[in-house]
């Protein structure tokens, strides 16, 4: 049986590769498996179609695991060869199973090879409900007794994103913190770093008061904390063209809804800056908006200190 394991989401490609593994290995406990990872080595493929063969190094059950094969300089010709007889050898006892992670080029001869012969499972990257349902999903294989409702699912789902790694260790420290019952959006302020800073939305907001003192007071914080200065523009940046994006759309009395899944942007997110962007006309967006732009510019090419140039844009709203 050949197996074929590759898509973006490698969080799940690796859960989905560990299953398979165990599930072999009780089943037959004392047979030899091989893994050859083309990450870490530059495999003799000779040596592996050798090692993987009926006649080679092992017998009987056989599991074999190739990872990022596809990152190989090298001739796949012979490997093609093999591959093409053991599919059709009906009395083979061999499990071989080939993982990739991120993007393939489809159009590959190799790749169309497998997706023809192989159990092909493609992980794409989770978004929306489905993203949603993982992580209640997951929290639920870490401890029964709690739960997450929606509010607090959706602004984690926006502060961690879709990387499943960053998210798995998140709800761990949730499930860890909360012990049992629900998991409250005030506990995800509480234990979750944003990816989309709260203290962002704070210092825009305080801007829109026209509250100099304190959109300053939060910039000072976050630099005395340590937080790089250019992750800080960078959150600007992505608010500022967020408020530059919805104002347009708000003032045609479009409802949220519908701005969010033109922009394809998250509720929450949509929510947020509409709320913020009664507070500034559509002029000073663009000009805010503009300025960032310079200030990204000028900051990147050392035209200006990263650190005064954001002093500067918060006093010059």
């Amino acid at each position: 049986m050949i197996i074929f394991l590759y898509g973006e989401d490698d969080f799940r490609s690796r859960q989905k590769l560990a299953e398979i593994k165990q599930k072999f290995l009780e089943k037959n406990p004392d047979a030899p498996s091989g893994f050859f990872d083309f990450a870490e080595k530059d495999w003799n493929l000779d040596e592996i179609i050798s090692g993987v063969s009926s006649g080679g190094l092992f017998s009987s059950k056989r599991l074999a695991i190739i990872k990022n094969i596809f990152s190989a300089k090298k001739n796949l010709e012979d490997l093609e060869k093999f591959l093409k007889v053991e599919t059709k050898n009906e009395k083979s006892d061999l499990i071989l199973i080939f993982w990739e992670a991120g993007k393939l080029k489809k159009g590959e001869k190799f790749f169309k090879l497998l997706q023809k012969i192989a159990k092909c499972q493609e992980f794409e990257k989770l978004s929306g409900a489905k993203l949603k349902n993982w992580v209640i999903g997951e929290i639920g294989k870490l401890e029964k007794n709690i739960s997450m409702g929606p509010a607090a699912v959706e602004k984690l789902v926006v502060f961690a994103g879709n990387d499943l790694h960053l998210l798995s260790r998140e709800i761990e420290k949730l499930v860890n913190f909360k012990g049992r019952g629900e998991i409250s959006s005030g506990d995800v302020d509480t234990l979750v770093k944003s990816k989309i800073s709260t203290e962002i939305f704070k210092t825009v907001d305080a801007l829109g008061r026209g509250d100099k003192k304190t959109a300053l007071a939060l910039l000072h914080d976050h630099l005395e904390a340590g937080e790089d200065p250019f992750y800080l523009l960078s959150m600007y940046f992505y608010q500022f063209r967020n408020l530059v994006k919805v104002k347009p759309l708000a003032e045609k009395g479009t409802p949220p809804s519908e701005i969010a899944s033109h922009l394809k942007m998250h509720p929450f997110v949509v929510r947020k800056s509409l709320d913020q962007a009664r507070n500034f006309s559509w002029l000073q967006l663009k000009s805010f908006y503009n300025q960032l732009c310079e200030l990204d510019f000028e900051s990147k090419t050392g035209k200006t200190d990263i650190e005064l140039a954001l002093d500067k844009f918060v006093v010059g709203m």
